[in-house]
């Protein structure tokens, strides 16, 4: 039998220790979950960018949209920010050089999920999509 759907929202102000709260939240129903730790960790470190970026690029005080859906197939998030927004073009899937301090949150969520989408535009705030298709999960979690 399926194991039901679950889903976690949250509406939260867009401070430093956002990321750290939310990770270790999908992190412990994931488990409860019976997913795989190479499937959490890496859905967990695009999580950890998207919300980050949120928070350091949105240059906005409003709450930061996060919603996180579970299945039996995939682990599933969206970020969403009310803030600057920024013209796409040019977000590569190449890391910037070893020595470069930025640049690295949107290769690294490309690489961590099977599926990546991001939409803005100036003033209109950002929108991050993630999906992780899962690879491994315990079939005696109820």
């Amino acid at each position: 039998m399926p194991t039901p759907k679950a889903v976690l929202a949250f509406n939260a102000s867009p401070q430093p220790d956002l990321a750290r709260a939310v990770r270790h939240g999908v992190a412990a129903v994931a488990r409860d979950r019976g997913i795989g730790e190479d499937d959490i960790a890496n859905f967990l470190a695009a999580l950890g960018e998207a919300v980050a970026n949120a928070i350091e690029h949105a240059n906005a005080d409003t709450p930061v949209r996060i919603e996180i859906a579970f299945d039996d197939i995939a682990m599933t998030a969206s970020v969403i920010d009310g803030g600057t927004g920024f013209v796409l073009g040019g977000e590569g899937d190449a890391l910037p050089e070893h020595q470069s301090e930025r640049g690295r949150g949107i290769p690294i969520m490309r690489r961590c999920c099977d599926a990546f989408e991001i939409t803005s535009a100036p003033g209109a705030g950002t929108a991050v999509i993630l999906r992780r298709n899962l690879r491994s999960i315990r079939k005696d979690v109820a």
